[in-house]
């Protein structure tokens, strides 16, 4: 069965959909941070990671006080809240 143009040029659509589901079910990706890890970070203990074991050496970043970040492609709330904790000043562009 052929989809008219609406349906299949509308991938931004399909993707959402897709990623709401995945955060429903308790996907770790799309799972914001809380409260305490905030407040963590902005006393300076925090940590992000690249994988899903394996946290980013705090010596591959700039220095957070008053740096400039964006966001691209970050939803899920895990990074730009500790970046912005930790004195930068972020934007954040994301489809989810």
């Amino acid at each position: 069965m052929k989809k008219n143009a609406d349906e299949s040029s509308n991938y931004t659509t399909t993707n959402a959909r897709i990623i709401d589901k995945w955060v429903e079910s308790g996907w770790e990706w799309g799972k914001p941070i809380n409260h305490e890890t905030f407040l963590n970070a902005r006393m300076g203990i925090w940590s992000v990671v690249l994988t899903r074991i394996k946290p980013v050496p705090e010596d591959w970043f700039c220095d957070f006080k008053n740096a400039n970040i964006l966001g691209l492609a970050c939803g899920g709330g895990q990074q730009i809240p500790i970046f912005t904790a930790l004195g930068a000043s972020c934007t954040v562009m994301d489809i989810s």
